[in-house]
């Protein structure tokens, strides 16, 4: 896009109404900014460089003083600020530690079902947020695909290719990955048994101190015999609903992704998954789930 473009990134940041309470039975946050004399929805800009799902995470934070495991995405705005075009990309937000404490920016902080939310928002266009935001469940869990970072040429590699390494900017996109996977709190973490799959989420694995489990049917080689297994491995852990991150080659990301994306039509938030269900070498794609079933889906690269 031609000219200046502001990027911003925001949540709906939702808690149970009562401990222990349903997950239909929720409050949502928000916070009133005295700049402008409005109540709106966390959000804020991107710095240079920042990944979209990090600014979101870091600006509900700022603004609300709690740490969040990002859901499902709600949408995308489009609209004009101070003449300039601005996009804003939203998530469902669940709150985890932390407390509001009033700053020069948010000086107050308001937790209301979602139909008094509405009512309370300034805009509008944040009220379709939260209309987004009711249409599915609160709480979900992320199964997230991974492929592995950049590893150089295979021709120019000369060992066995199951030892290829992470080159200088696959290194750099596994650090890069660690904190943004590491915001949805997987439990598990498993990874093709090569080195440049394993060394992809180790970062990770070490931040989030679990072990990575090694599955020879996520190899290109081991898909290439049989597709069956890897297929079935991820099915499991979708139908088990609970987050885990899975890292894997090119050539067998299609095929998964066909699978449990494309196959569904009616899945929110994926169009451009079922146009192309690969990814970019250190891309991520998110499957919100409840166990047994994917209810959204989305695509992120690094």
């Amino acid at each position: 896009m031609n000219g200046p473009h502001v990027l911003a990134a925001g949540g709906v940041l939702w808690r149970p109404a009562t401990p222990g309470g349903a997950d239909g039975d929720v409050e949502v946050a928000l916070v009133h900014r005295p700049r402008y004399d409005d109540w709106s929805l966390p959000k804020g800009k991107l710095t240079p460089g920042e990944h979209v799902l990090a600014a979101a995470l870091r600006e509900v934070a700022e603004e609300t003083g709690h740490d969040a495991v990002p859901g499902r995405p709600l949408g995308t705005q489009h609209y004009l600020a101070a003449g300039v075009p601005k996009t804003v990309h939203y998530w469902s937000m669940e709150a985890r530690a932390g407390e509001f404490v009033p700053h020069a920016e948010v000086d107050a902080l308001r937790w209301l079902g979602p139909a008094a939310a509405r009512s309370a928002l300034t805009h509008d266009r944040d009220g379709d947020l939260l209309d987004a935001f009711a249409a599915g469940p609160a709480h979900t869990a992320a199964i997230v695909v991974v492929r592995h970072g950049r590893a150089g040429r295979r021709r120019d590699w000369t060992g066995d290719d199951r030892a290829r390494p992470l080159d200088a900017q696959g290194q750099a996109q596994a650090e890069a990955l660690a904190p943004l996977l590491a915001a949805y709190r997987p439990i598990q973490v498993i990874a093709a048994d090569v080195l440049r799959c394993t060394a992809t989420v180790e970062p990770l694995a070490r931040r989030m101190g679990l072990p990575i489990e090694t599955a020879p049917e996520l190899t290109e080689e081991g898909h290439a015999r049989d597709p069956d297994p890897a297929r079935e491995l991820v099915e499991r852990l979708v139908a088990r609903g609970e987050p885990t991150v899975v890292c894997t080659q090119g050539g067998v990301i299609p095929d998964l992704l066909d699978r449990l994306v494309a196959s569904r039509p009616t899945l929110p938030g994926h169009p451009e998954i079922r146009d192309d269900p690969s990814l970019p070498k250190g891309g991520f794609c998110v499957l919100h789930t409840l166990p047994g079933r994917i209810v959204a889906a989305e695509r992120h690269q690094v």
